[in-house]
């Protein structure tokens, strides 16, 4: 028996379509995700569940420790060091 492919309604976009359109014109280069999730969890008029989706992942976000340039100058190699109580060299 042959598969049956169900079809959508003509003019009713897909996912893809619509992603594109609701995001034609907008430059995702200069959008700040952690605006977006503040304006979504102080929006009222949004779903409470969305709300508390946004606080968390900004909680999470705003709980991981920034990472460490892997190369530092030796100016900060020696202020890090002397600020951690290691005598310098100098």
């Amino acid at each position: 028996m042959a598969k049956r492919i169900a079809k959508r309604r003509k003019g009713r976009p897909n996912r893809r379509e619509a992603s594109q359109k609701a995001l034609a014109g907008v430059d995702l280069s200069t959008l700040d995700p952690n605006n977006v999730l503040r304006s979504i969890a102080a929006d009222q008029s949004a779903p409470a569940a969305a709300r508390v989706a946004a606080a968390k992942a900004l909680l999470s976000s705003s709980a991981q420790k920034p990472e460490e340039p892997a190369e530092r100058d030796p100016v900060t190699r020696r202020a890090l060091r002397i600020l951690q109580g290691g005598k310098t060299n100098a």
